[in-house]
Formats: structure tokens, C-alpha cells, sequence
């Protein structure tokens, strides 16, 4: 994309990076400034080639009437603090992940079950057909302006592990319901944490390993306190972008119009395009590392870990308002997705 408006960069709120997007133009006194709080660093390719592009995006198809000031590092809101914040209007626009805040947004979990999508791409465009079908939960009171998901997760061991049976006994860090009761299946323990804690947790031992993204493996530094990968697709939690419900309302009917341009559903494609090209980049990275063991599950295996998967599927279908919609909706998205590639 072409003729984004030029970045200014400054430093607040003491070691959280502060990011204008946007040049003042003669309209300035007009200009609207809405901040934005993402629990990412400045330099986090979800800040500088998604966040960043996107806004910027916005900001200059509103000719100056609106501006976003960049908030990073979880200065403004913790990743289990963003909807409230958003909701009290401590931010104006923030984003998270659904699975940091258990109980709140059931029918997201479905993104977090096992063998439904291959990458985000597929689970972002299946959220923003729940989004539009006015399926997903949990967003009460504040303006969804993008659904999306994770990269599927993978198992990133910090410990030797050649096949299912090693992960008896171990301590994985997983984020939402549906991981954890997968991980269970397989006799291991699920710790929950922000994947901003897992690196650390690696490196003091306080968790044998993780249940995250390829992408994470990179941007978090799991990279350094892993060396066994096993190949095997969990699921993938939602992230979702929203604002506070009073700010959108205020602003000029010809600016929130924007937002049916720049929509929930034409976010969902623009984040999973360019998350699923990054993860991509990050496998074959850890492939290529020295001391990095990818495996890739055996045929027994696999059977196990699907019979594993469709009990879950089954047993969270049940236990979910409007479950089979959810899933119904999700799977048709996804399938047309994959059949269009």
C-alpha cells in the first residue's frame, strides 16, 4: 500500500514507546486523536506491519479529521486489562486476545479447537463470518473494529521430547479453556500466562514449555529457551480491536463511515494475510537454527491426537450457547477460505 502518512515518533509514559501516525494539515483544530493501546513493543511486527499500516490507512482517508496515537509495551493496558480499559476509556482503541479474559467471549473459543484451521488467514476470515452473523460474545458496550486469530499453536518444548508420550507430567503454558483441556488430554499440566511472560518463564523453569505460535517463537524470544518443536496443530486463540462505544459515537458521520470501509471483516483479511506470511518466515527460521529439533507427529500419534480433538470439539459444541451456529459459521468461512487458494 502506498501513501501512508509520515510516523513521529516520541517517548512517554516512561518506557512505553508513543507513536503519532499522521502529519497535521490545515484542519488540525478539527482533528480528532484517539489512543490506541497495544501490549506489544514499538518495534513488534504486529505494531510496525499491522497496527501502524492500518491505521495509517484510516488517518489519511479521514483528510485530517482523525489521528491515532500509539501506545506500546502494555504501558496503557496489560493484555487481561484492554476490553475494561477500552470500556472505562482510560484508551480509546486497543486490542488483545480473547483467551486472557476466561469466561468472557465463549463463542471466540472456537478458534482455539484443534484440526479446525491451518493458519490465520483461514481462523481470521472464520471470526470476522461470526462478527457478521452477530455470533461472538463479550463485546458489550464497545465498537468492534476487528476480529481476527493467532497463528495456529504448536507445542515448544524448553526439554528433550521425541513423541506425545514425553509430555506426561509437564508444565505447558497454554492461553484459553479449549488449549488447556487439549493439553490435559495428553497428560500434560496447563500453566496460564500472557505469552509476554513465557520467555521467562522458560528460562527460569517455572514451565517446560509452551503451547504457542510459530510467530511468537520469534517476537517473544521463546526462540532462546526452546529446542524441541513439535509440529502438531492445536488451535488458534482470537485477537479482537475495539473502541470505546462513546468515542465512535462522537465522532463526524463522514469519519465513522470509515469504519464500513475499513471494517471488521476487511481487518480480519488484512491481519491474517500478513500473520499467516510472518509465521511462515519464523518456522523456517527455527528450522534453519542450530540446536532447534522440529518434530513432526507419527501416524499413531496423530490418530491419537485427533481422537483427542474430536472429543473436544464435540464436548465444547455442547457446553457453548449456539455452539453448532458458531462452528457451522466458523467451518463454512474456513473451508471457502481454503478452497480459494
Amino acid at each position: 500500500m502506498t501513501g501512508f502518512p509520515a510516523l513521529a515518533r516520541h517517548w512517554a509514559l516512561g518506557t512505553a514507546a508513543v507513536l503519532t501516525i499522521g502529519t497535521l494539515t490545515p484542519a488540525s483544530a478539527q482533528e480528532t486523536t484517539l489512543r490506541f493501546g497495544t501490549f506489544v513493543g514499538p518495534t513488534s511486527f504486529l505494531n510496525t506491519d499491522i497496527f501502524e499500516p492500518w491505521l495509517a490507512q484510516i488517518e489519511e482517508a479521514s483528510g485530517g479529521q482523525l489521528a491515532f496515537e500509539i501506545l506500546s509495551g502494555g504501558a496503557a493496558a496489560k493484555p487481561t486489562e484492554v476490553i475494561d480499559s477500552v470500556l472505562a476509556g482510560i484508551i480509546d482503541v486497543g486490542w488483545s486476545i480473547t483467551s486472557y479474559n476466561p469466561g468472557r467471549f465463549n463463542a471466540a473459543g472456537v478458534s482455539e479447537l484443534p484440526l479446525l484451521t491451518l493458519n490465520p488467514a483461514e481462523g481470521s476470515v472464520g471470526m470476522a463470518a461470526l462478527y457478521d452473523a452477530g455470533l461472538l460474545d463479550g463485546f458489550d458496550g464497545v465498537k468492534v473494529l476487528g476480529v481476527g486469530t493467532a497463528d495456529v499453536a504448536r507445542l515448544h518444548m524448553a526439554i528433550d521430547v521425541t513423541g506425545l508420550a514425553d509430555f506426561e507430567g509437564t508444565k505447558i503454558r497454554a492461553a484459553g479453556r479449549v488449549l488447556s483441556e487439549m493439553l490435559e488430554r495428553i497428560g500434560a499440566t496447563p500453566v496460564g500466562m500472557p505469552i509476554t511472560s513465557v520467555a521467562e518463564s522458560l528460562a527460569k523453569n517455572v514451565i517446560d514449555g509452551a503451547a504457542a505460535d510459530w510467530f511468537s517463537v520469534e517476537s517473544f524470544r521463546l526462540i532462546d529457551s526452546t529446542k524441541t518443536h513439535m509440529d502438531l496443530e492445536l488451535g488458534a486463540p482470537a485477537m479482537y480491536l475495539v473502541m470505546n462505544q462513546a468515542r465512535y459515537d462522537q465522532l463526524p458521520d463522514d469519519v465513522k463511515a470509515l469504519f464500513d470501509t475499513y471494517s471488521a471483516s476487511a481487518f480480519a483479511e488484512f491481519w491474517g494475510t500478513r500473520l499467516t506470511a510472518e509465521s511462515n518466515r519464523v518456522r523456517d527460521v527455527v528450522a534453519q537454527t542450530e540446536g532447534h529439533v522440529l518434530l513432526e507427529p507419527t501416524e499413531a500419534e496423530q490418530a491419537t491426537w485427533n481422537a483427542a480433538a474430536e472429543a473436544e470439539i464435540a464436548a465444547w459444541t455442547d457446553s457453548t450457547a449456539n455452539g453448532q451456529a458458531v462452528i457451522d459459521t466458523y467451518n463454512a468461512a474456513v473451508h471457502a477460505v481454503r478452497e480459494a487458494q
